[in-house]
């Protein structure tokens, strides 16, 4: 192979970890890499591996987990509170248009719509709290590879 920058090197590390992270043998591997990068030996792959592996696999679903699943499952709850909220704001117009309303419905649902906007609140607030803890971690990993690269 070729020397490749450091840039490079950096963005194979990347697609080396996906590679692990997404348990793909080492053809796929290679065409994956292939694909968003340009091809490497079979001899390149397993000593970037190697390399990756001995930095704790742990660390590369952690990290994962930090950049990609955590924000993920952040937004997936907000928008389940959001559709909560939507059917007993919708229930609640439905009830309050009726001739005959019941009063303990209208209640409960006056509830309901209140524990959903505190639930909305309180996790909206810690969106950019999520965002700048994520953004500290990839700056920590980023800082934590120059050095890596330094002691190499």
């Amino acid at each position: 192979m070729a020397r490749i920058t450091q840039i490079e090197s950096k963005f194979l590390t990347e697609l080396v970890k996906d590679c692990i992270t997404y348990k793909l043998t080492e053809p796929e591997a290679l065409e994956y890499i292939e694909r968003r990068f340009k091809k490497i030996s079979i001899s390149s792959y397993t000593f970037k591996k190697a390399n990756v592996l001995n930095d704790k696999s742990t660390n590369i679903w952690l990290n994962n987990f930090t950049r990609i699943g955590f924000v993920l499952n952040h937004k997936q709850h907000i928008e389940n509170i959001q559709k909560i909220q939507d059917d007993s704001l919708h229930q609640f117009f439905l009830e309050t248009s009726k001739e005959k309303r019941d009063e303990r419905m209208i209640f409960q649902l006056k509830q309901d719509i209140r524990e959903s906007t505190q639930l909305l609140s309180e996790l909206n607030l810690g969106t950019p709290i999520i965002s700048a803890i994520k953004a500290k971690l990839e700056t920590r990993n980023d800082s934590n590879s120059k050095t890596i690269q330094v002691c190499q």
